[in-house]
């Protein structure tokens, strides 16, 4: 039994490095695991010769078809091994992260599990002085055992045979966002998902407004083309809803939180909820989602 690593990568080089230099120092031994690289730039090729000698197999391919999803997809085609791992390029997998996976898979002798994950926690770029963004973050972080629950799982923390994956077609690739939440939501309608809490993968928290506005925006998009692409008065309801939310978060971060934190939360849910409406307006006209 062995592990494939994919890693989808658009536009990410530096933070990428930051990933692969955190395999190479796993736990696990080196002969047990590969690690293949997709790169999604179509503009900027990318070959195994951009990066440092590692320990362990390194594989660098191509994928011109936007999303991350079919740059899984590609991944998931090629790899040699039986275990399939997805991690993202901005993110920093624990030394014990393909170890405690590895001896999980190898106690499925009935070929049970669906899905395995593990804690996503996000670090900082300074532990104590926090803008509005990273306040924000502070309290919205990922919740991947509450995503394993509920028979979901996001694909910055994920395992699963090669073979399950493929039964089930692998990702949605007209998706370019929720095709991790459409994927595991079917697995786990046949297949265990199991949530271990030492299979950690680190995630940067965002520090600036507008990247956490565009990720909702951009979230917004995968649920719209998965549910609503033909019922824009059902999208609508949903954006009213999820607008909702995120004042309602606000609100009752007002009254249990200092204002240094509360105030800048407000704001940063104001933005979110105005940037969810403007996205409403340019999906139903016909604008693509976003990437």
């Amino acid at each position: 039994m062995k592990i494939s690593v994919v890693i989808p990568v658009y536009r990410d080089f530096e933070r990428l490095l930051i990933c692969l230099q955190a395999l190479e120092n796993q736990a696990l031994e080196k002969n047990l695991f590969e690690v293949i690289v997709i790169n999604n730039d179509p503009d900027q090729l990318m070959s195994k010769e951009d990066f440092p000698e590692y320990s362990y197999t390194l594989r660098v391919e191509q994928e011109r078809k936007p999303g991350s999803y079919a740059a899984r997809n590609m991944g998931l085609n090629i790899a040699n091994n039986e275990i399939i791992g997805f991690t993202d390029s901005d993110c920093v997998p624990d030394t014990k992260w393909l170890k405690s996976a590895f001896n999980i898979f190898q106690k499925d002798l009935n070929k049970e599990i669906g899905i395995v994950s593990g804690p996503v926690p996000l670090f900082f770029k300074q532990l104590q002085k926090f803008n509005a963004a990273e306040i924000y973050e502070k309290y919205t972080g990922f919740d991947f055992e509450a995503y394993t629950k509920s028979g979901s799982c996001g694909a910055g923390n994920w395992f699963s045979y090669k073979e399950r994956l493929i039964e089930f077609d692998g990702f949605d690739e007209n998706l370019k966002s929720n095709g991790d939440t459409e994927l595991s939501g079917r697995i786990s309608e046949r297949y265990s998902v199991i949530y271990n809490s030492d299979i950690i993968v680190k995630h940067p928290a965002r520090d600036s407004v507008r990247d956490i506005v565009f990720k909702y925006r951009r979230l917004l998009g995968g649920v719209f083309l998965r549910k609503y692409k033909d019922r824009p008065l059902r999208f609508a309801g949903h954006v009213i809803w999820f607008a909702y939310r995120r004042m309602k978060f606000a609100l009752k971060k007002l009254f249990t939180k200092s204002p240094f934190e509360s105030l800048p939360i407000t704001v940063v849910c104001m933005r979110i909820s105005w940037g969810a409406c403007l996205e409403y307006l340019a999906l139903v006209s016909g604008a693509d989602t976003k990437r």
